[in-house]
């Protein structure tokens, strides 16, 4: 290989396509068999079924991780301002 074919090659690699977030319309593809596995590997990525979603899509799963945190820190701080409101009632 010469060097402006491997320089091809990492331009194309630079530009692959990242994994979608969700995805929907599953249920009526060869996705389907996430049902039965409560997820499957697509593009590379696993994939989990949101059931607590619109649609239930399939949800990638740093994306499920991220949010679960996020949901997490929400939840801690409403804690911590409910419990700051509770001392200045006693």
């Amino acid at each position: 290989m010469t060097e402006s074919d491997i320089s091809k090659l990492d331009a194309l690699i630079i530009r692959k396509p990242e994994a979608p977030e969700r995805i929907y319309g599953w249920l009526d593809s060869q996705l389907s068999i996430a049902r039965y596995y409560g997820g499957c590997t697509y593009q590379g990525q696993s994939y989990y079924i949101a059931p607590n979603e619109p649609d239930a899509p399939l949800v990638r799963a740093d994306i499920l991780a991220r949010e679960a945190k996020c949901k997490a820190v929400t939840q801690r701080a409403e804690k911590q301002a409910a419990k700051a409101a509770q001392g200045d009632l006693l």
